[in-house]
């Protein structure tokens, strides 16, 4: 069940990259919550489909070209951490900036029932990897 979910995993991220919602919502529990970090802009959890439409529709309209790239993942069977970089353009040139992302994806039959924002930034990515006891 481990390699389906990482490929779930990697089917949201590539959905995400593509602002596809109806694939992102496609591959989420009605129930599922999404919990952004505590350093966070916009801290908290949001719960149910429309609440995470709008946090991805928040996400795409902050990060007009933002991109996702996974560096790795760690695969813990229902748990599926996402090391990785999210990168966006700098207004007026086409020179990007990026930050080190850490992410866990809860998965039950198939379909996200969690997804939370561990860490962002290379500071907080390191410690947050430390703390669950995980190598970059």
């Amino acid at each position: 069940m481990s390699e389906e979910n990482v490929e779930i995993v990697r089917r949201a991220i590539d959905a995400w990259n593509r602002r596809d919602i109806e694939d992102l919502l496609a591959l989420s529990d009605p129930e599922g919550e999404y919990v952004n970090s505590p350093s966070a802009i916009e801290p908290g959890t949001r719960r149910g489909m429309d609440e995470i439409v709008a946090v991805m529709r928040a996400q795409w309209e902050l990060l007009t070209d933002g991109r996702w790239e996974i560096d790795r993942i760690y695969d813990r069977g229902e748990e599926v951490i996402a090391l990785g970089r999210i990168s966006r353009r700098m207004p007026g040139s086409d020179a990007r900036l990026e930050g080190h992302s850490l992410v866990s994806y809860k998965i039950r039959s198939g379909k996200f029932v969690r997804i939370e924002v561990l860490a962002f930034g290379r500071d907080e990515v390191h410690a947050a990897l430390e703390a669950a006891g995980l190598r970059e």
